[in-house]
């Protein structure tokens, strides 16, 4: 298929930039760049491509998210990876932040986003749950469950009135493979715990 085809190619683009020496990631672009596109899952090749952005976050030394937001006709409208350490601290840069960020600055003429998709490579936290809810993107779709800082099955927990705007959305989990869900909880894993301990420093 013709869109599958331009997601590939995008794909491979950004992984060849990708030139870390660390084995690790390494290993990861390697398996991203074999990845056969499965079509019984019907999110497999959105799936991977915010996957693959997650791995150019690790290489720019920030958290492994990926994030791309897709419009009424399936085409990629707008994308991006964790920033909040690289090039420099900003608290708010998650990926669909950045994300989200990119396509408003660029379409300001538009006013709904019913017909949107933002697939994400990690279920969003609260923070970004709560953008998300406020963007009325129509579907948010994440690649790999975040137990310890995800907040979608948390929904029913929020105040009444962002309880209630989430209801007009779904939420859920991707329609891909179990193993690019698996690659997308591992390359979050890669720096996780160092940079968790760079937050944490901030209070002190």
């Amino acid at each position: 298929m013709r869109f599958h085809d331009n997601i590939r190619d995008l794909g491979v683009e950004i992984l060849e930039k990708i030139d870390s020496q660390k084995e690790n990631i390494i290993n990861w672009k390697s398996w991203l760049q074999r990845y056969d596109f499965l079509p019984e899952y019907k999110d497999d090749s959105y799936a991977w491509l915010t996957v693959v952005l997650a791995l150019k976050s690790v290489d720019s030394g920030n958290y492994g998210v990926g994030s791309i937001l897709v419009g009424t006709d399936g085409r990629l409208v707008a994308m991006g990876h964790n920033r909040v350490y690289s090039p420099y601290f900003r608290s708010d840069l998650h990926a669909e932040m950045v994300t989200v960020n990119d396509f408003e600055e660029e379409n300001s003429q538009i006013t709904t986003l019913n017909g949107y998709t933002l697939y994400t490579s990690m279920e969003s936290c609260p923070m970004c749950l709560i953008r998300l809810i406020s963007t009325g993107i129509k579907r948010v779709i994440y690649v790999s469950p975040d137990p310890i800082g995800g907040m979608v099955n948390a929904i029913p927990l929020l105040p009444p009135l962002w309880k209630e705007l989430s209801g007009l959305q779904l939420f859920t989990k991707a329609c891909c493979s179990e193993e690019l869900s698996n690659a997308a909880t591992e390359i979050m894993l890669i720096n996780a715990d160092e940079l968790l301990e760079i937050l944490r420093k901030r209070r002190m």
